[in-house]
């Protein structure tokens, strides 16, 4: 079984992201925040993204924070596929894993509701096998709870999965599960800080990714 982080290593997002945050934060009147900051702080899912953002700008309060955490979620999941898009050379390798007959899933801290419209945008659906995006009855990661979940669902041995991601959530969410956890290169957090999260693999680009098969 193959399982995907979605953002920053199936999708290229962080335009997405800091489109809808900056136009909650503006239409509230609370400011704007750099592209790289934005990206800085992806990763957690949408709470801890709109509360790390709000603290850039000196805001600390819970209302604020509710009331544009709620308002980003909802224009997200309006239009979840505006600009985004699949990383290059991603779609022709999850072909070669699908041609292999393989179990190919999605895992996100991102919303489940916004995962699924986004990845049928993009890909149809019933591409994936499975799309398991953050439910308030599900721990986030780096939790192994979606995992687990994942795996049992289609009766596999968590050492028969491998896992990308593209942060260090991801690295440590996947060794919590005991998976086989790739570092993707391509994503929000540079090569050398994800070498230091002590993945168990790490690739550079997307032709690699069916370099790295199960033992």
């Amino acid at each position: 079984m193959y399982i995907f982080d979605i953002d920053g290593t199936l999708l290229y997002t962080i335009d997405t992201i800091s489109y809808y945050i900056n136009k909650a934060l503006a239409d509230f009147g609370l400011g704007n925040l750099p592209k790289e900051e934005v990206r800085k702080n992806v990763g957690n899912g949408p709470v801890v993204l709109v509360k790390k953002c709000l603290s850039y700008l000196g805001i600390e309060d819970k209302q604020s924070l509710e009331k544009v955490l709620a308002y980003y979620n909802k224009i997200y999941d309006d239009n979840p596929s505006y600009l985004t898009k699949p990383y290059p050379g991603i779609k022709e390798e999850l072909e070669k894993i699908k041609q292999r007959g393989e179990l190919l899933v999605a895992f996100s801290n991102k919303p489940d509701s916004t995962c699924k419209k986004v990845l049928v945008d993009i890909w149809g659906r019933d591409y994936f096998d499975m799309i398991l995006g953050f439910k308030e009855e599900i721990e986030r990661k780096p939790s192994p709870e979606g995992l687990y979940i994942i795996g049992q669902r289609f009766g596999e041995k968590m050492t028969d999965i491998i896992y990308f991601g593209d942060s260090e959530v991801d690295i440590k969410c996947g060794r919590n599960a005991g998976v086989f956890t790739v570092a993707c290169a391509w994503g929000f957090r540079d090569k050398d800080f994800l070498i230091q999260q002590n993945p168990d693999a790490i690739i550079d680009s997307p032709d690699l990714i069916n370099t790295i098969r199960r033992v």
